[in-house]
């Protein structure tokens, strides 16, 4: 199992394919399923850059860093998984490459970094020449375009302008001059005669003719005698501009922001999507239809053209003061004035039923079905309306006045039951049978604001789950008046918008930004995890999978898609204090059935009705993100229940702890992904019983997070469940540091938040850990955790013995005891007891391995009891020492060492012993793999080397060996398995 996430550097069209450069491999995918056809190692060692068809379209040019190579399609395979191979092995140029292009079916020219035009003949690989321009600057980018008889060069500079010139001409032709930073991308289309070009400075330019030409455009006297004018300069991004395209009837820029800008050709915005998950887009393509993106979150992107996204937009014209308005199951419109209820059908009245109610404070409800309305008053008058589900009608079924007080709120908990609220925290639950039918009655406790905003009841389990406007969710059992369980301040003070009960998982809504889940197990309701979004006002889901969710952000109404992390729609529609409805349906479009989402608000006091073709303005991933920075740590682990599926377990700079896999498509799935405060650097699993995982996560902020995942299987499917269990911060919350002084009082603590650099744990019984922690203000921390309901955090010892910050910390078993080792900044190791945790915690050996900080280590214990560890630092080399260690772990002797510093050449950040083979990474995308042995002393040797597509390598995690193959987990920006063969 070989696999590359890295980030997207070049995506093109082409035929009925998509291509995509991931790291040095080329994946090809269908255009019109958008599913996988092949992968292609094309570069060796370098990112691919871009893709060029040659004129025929079978063979395809690709190029990245310094290599070239071609591509060529199997005309008699092509319903086989392999459709393209590659010609040669890629050719090793002498400057980077920006551009190539076909001049001839067997000739490309190629644009270097230092703006020469390289000529290359394919069937020889052989330099055909090349032509130098004048001005040697710099290229940041760069663009050929093919002439008569001719090549032009388009060279965008360092020092912000845009060279035109010939390959035959010394002379510059022209110089494009106006951006504020250097050029990063020159797009051209000569047959609308614009140029698009990006930059450093936030912006993009739109150049075009000041005047018509007599020349054609592919001709020289055309570039020669045209001067090219900025038309239009346009800011549309909140950082650099990365890359752009244009298309039949726009243009497109991507930049730094995660933003995709859509422009018309008189420089008008159009169009602005957040995509990749806010991380840069380094890579954009377009035909005539859809548009494609790569970016940094290793995920590809197909997004729609099309512009005019609103296939339905109007207002339903009222002479009365409508006050609520709700869309029913037949699609048909329910409004309710001050004294009646209208039942609209395509636009028309069909029924209007008067309300005799005595108050002018009403309530509307709708059921789960949408088929049943319920219409309350605050003396208790009720009114219940059904449609019916074969035609246009709607039927008044209960005329009733209840006797519950004065009525505060009303819910439906499921498509029977209705949940009244009174005054004095008063909950009666009534179902219709014959009569109405109080089937019981609870107590609210006692808080500011004693009402409800959501209920839901579960049958199953005589249960009523409630939430009040403070925010508390309230868990009561059938026969008994008080709530067996309360989770107070679950959704903030505004409280929650939706409960659903399903499955025996309790899932709610609030305005707090937040979706929190529970499950039901043995009667009994366990707060599991929470999900944060990206707006703030989040209101209910519009799917049965509880994959699509609604809500506001600010004065615009979104619509969200959990699984794919983006959102689907934004209507600006002035809020969510206003009465709304939104549902998401299915309609027959040119003989196909489309999706639609509908939206009905009032406004102004009127009623408008919006509705989207969702295929016209919803992107998809042909690739699904996942971390959009660095990932810092990451470690595999399988379940007992299928062994052969391999999760990922890793946290990075974006501030995210996720939980991957691989599907049986061999597609990256994030099952789960949780939010830190800051950066995650340390993680550390245990294995519980019971399919479970202890996971452990630390790092910026000094925060310490403590997580269960269970495996459960379902259908053949794992199901992965994550569970929180503890949030703890070293230092303590802002609220904790605070207290109870107000801002008046209120010091400012000048201390720098300490870091969490790596942790280690060992179990003392099954639900007793002891934790250490390195920190970078060079403390040694130690706690005690339980993880059973009451979890919580003792602190053990803090210990000060090292002067530097503690970048690695590292247990080995040593016959029945543990050591902990500590690495820090000074290339310092210190061996402790793990058993002696008084306060006279010292440690028992100490040395110095490397000349600066070490970022790995990995020990072995040999047969005759001595230890062998090896360390990787800031220092490029691999240091191994063995110690011998007294049985009362007392003290040590460092009997041998060894290091080596030729493999690397950059910090070494990843080590792991597997027998009698050492595995390293290095920054410098490098793995490296070494036998050793010990005699009269250590002896290490050179076996093979791999390099990785994974920049900025954080490290590495050994995932299964065997008596042929080593494979490893690469991760930094991006992950990869790679497999190393053992010498045979």
């Amino acid at each position: 199992m070989a696999f590359v996430r890295t980030d997207v550097t070049a995506v093109r069209f082409h035929q009925d394919f998509i291509f995509a450069g991931i790291g040095s491999y080329t994946n090809i995918f269908s255009k019109a399923s958008l599913k996988s056809i092949q992968s292609l190692l094309t570069l060796q060692g370098q990112k691919i850059y871009g893709f060029m068809p040659s004129k025929c379209g079978e063979k395809i040019l690709c190029f990245g860093g310094k290599q070239f190579t071609v591509l060529s399609f199997y005309e008699l395979n092509r319903e086989s998984s392999e459709i393209y191979s590659r010609l040669f092995t890629p050719v090793v140029c002498d400057d980077w490459l920006h551009s190539g292009i076909w001049v001839d079916d067997d000739k490309v020219a190629l644009l270097t970094a230092h703006n020469t035009a390289q000529f290359w003949d394919i069937s020889s690989q052989a330099l055909l020449s090349q032509h130098k321009s004048k001005d040697n600057s710099i290229l940041y980018s760069g663009l050929l375009i093919p002439l008569q008889d001719e090549v032009l060069v388009l060279a965008g500079t360092v020092f912000s302008e845009v060279i035109i010139h010939c390959c035959s001409e010394e002379e510059p032709l022209q110089q494009l001059k106006g951006h504020r930073g250097v050029i990063f991308s020159i797009s051209c289309d000569p047959q609308k005669e614009i140029i698009v070009t990006t930059s450093d400075d936030r912006s993009l330019r739109i150049w075009s003719p000041n005047t018509d030409s007599k020349h054609k455009i592919n001709t020289k006297e055309y570039w020669q005698h045209t001067e090219m004018l900025c038309k239009y300069e346009l800011y549309g991004h909140l950082a650099r501009v990365m890359r752009s395209c244009i298309s039949n009837n726009m243009v497109v820029s991507v930049g730094e922001d995660g933003a995709v800008c859509f422009w018309d050709f008189n420089g008008r915005p159009l169009r602005k999507n957040l995509a990749h998950q806010n991380s840069c887009i380094w890579a954009v393509d377009a035909d005539n239809d859809s548009l494609i993106t790569g970016g940094g979150d290793c995920g590809i992107m197909v997004h729609p053209l099309s512009v005019a996204d609103v296939s339905q937009n109007y207002i339903l014209e009222r002479n009365e003061d409508v006050k609520k308005v709700m869309f029913t199951a037949r699609r048909n419109i329910v409004m309710m004035t001050d004294n009646c209820i209208i039942y609209c059908v395509d636009g028309k009245d069909k029924l209007k039923y008067r309300l005799n109610h005595t108050s002018t404070y009403k309530l509307l409800s709708m059921s789960l079905c949408r088929q049943i309305i319920a219409v309350s008053d605050m003396d208790g008058n009720l009114d219940v309306f059904i449609e019916n589900c074969k035609e246009d009608c709607l039927q008044n079924v209960i005329k009733t006045k209840l006797e519950f007080g004065k009525i505060l709120s009303m819910h439906w908990g499921d498509n029977r039951h209705l949940i009244f609220c009174s005054q004095n925290g008063e909950i009666n639950v009534i179902a219709k049978g014959n009569e109405v039918e109080k089937i019981c009655s609870y107590i609210l406790p006692v808080c500011k604001e004693r009402w409800l905003t959501a209920a839901a009841l579960d049958v199953k389990n005589n249960m009523t789950v409630l939430g009040d406007r403070c925010g508390n969710i309230h868990i009561y059992i059938k026969g008994e008046k008080d709530p067996v369980k309360t989770f107070r301040k679950v959704h903030g003070r505004y409280g929650p918008t939706s409960i659903t009960i399903k499955d025996n998982e309790i899932i709610s809504t609030g305005r707090d930004g937040t979706i929190r889940h529970f499950v039901i197990r043995n009667g009994k309701v366990k707060y599991i995890s929470s999900k944060c979004l990206e707006f703030q006002w989040v209101e209910k889901f519009l799917d049965r999978d509880e994959n699509i969710i609604c809500g506001f952000q600010e004065r615009d109404f979104v619509v969200y898609d959990i699984k794919n992390r983006n959102k689907m729609l934004e209507v600006p529609c002035g809020g969510g204090h206003r009465s709304w409805d939104a549902v998401r349906q299915i309609d027959k479009v040119n003989d196909k059935y489309e999706e639609f989402m509908k939206l009905i608000y009032i406004k102004n006091s009127d009623i408008n009705i919006v509705a989207f073709q969702l295929s016209k303005i919803v992107s998809r991933n042909i690739v699904n993100g996942s971390h959009s920075k660095e990932i810092n740590c990451l470690q595999c682990c399988t379940s007992d229940l299928d062994p052969s599926k391999v999760f990922f377990i890793s946290g990075g700079e974006d501030t995210t702890l996720r939980v991957s896999h691989l599907d049986s498509r061999m597609e990256y799935v994030d099952r789960v992904v949780y939010k830190h405060l800051s950066n995650i650097r340390a993680l550390k699993l245990y294995k519980l019983k019971d399919e479970k995982i202890l996971v452990i996560s630390a790092g910026g902020r000094a925060q310490i997070c403590l997580n269960i995942i269970n495996f459960e299987k379902k259908d053949d499917e794992i199901k992965v469940i994550f569970e929180e269990v503890l949030d703890y911060q070293i230092k303590g919350t802002d609220k904790e540091k605070k207290g109870n002084q107000n801002w008046r009082n209120c010091s400012i603590d000048f201390d720098p938040e300490t870091r969490v650099m790596d942790i280690e744990t060992i179990q003392t019984d099954y639900n007793n850990f002891i934790i250490f922690v390195g920190c970078s203000d060079a403390y040694l921390r130690i706690y005690n955790i339980n993880i059973d309901e009451n979890a919580e955090f003792k602190v053990i010892n803090e210990v000060k013995y090292h002067k530097t910050c503690i970048l690695k910390t590292h247990c080995f078993k040593f016959e029945n005891e543990t050591i902990l080792v500590t690495c820090t900044t000074r290339g310092e190791i210190a061996f402790w007891d793990a058993s002696k945790l008084n306060n006279e915690f010292l440690p028992f050996f100490t040395t110095t391995t490397n000349k600066s900080g070490i970022n790995s280590i990995s020990s072995k214990l040999l047969s005759n009891g001595d230890a062998l560890l090896a360390t990787g630092g800031d220092d490029n080399a691999i240091h191994l020492i063995l110690t011998s260690i007294q049985p009362d772990l007392t003290s040590a002797k460092l009997k041998s060492s060894f290091h080596m510093d030729s493999l690397h050449s950059s910090q070494i950040t990843g080590l792991c012993f597997s027998g009698e083979y050492l595995v390293s990474a290095s920054i410098d995308e490098r793995v490296s793999l070494l036998r050793w042995k010990v005699e009269a002393g250590i002896l290490c040797e050179f076996v093979s080397q791999a390099f990785c597509d994974v920049a900025d390598v954080q490290g590495m995690d050994l995932m299964e060996s065997d008596s042929e193959t080593i494979k490893v987990c690469v991760f930094g920006k991006g992950m990869e398995a790679i497999e190393l063969k053992k010498p045979s």
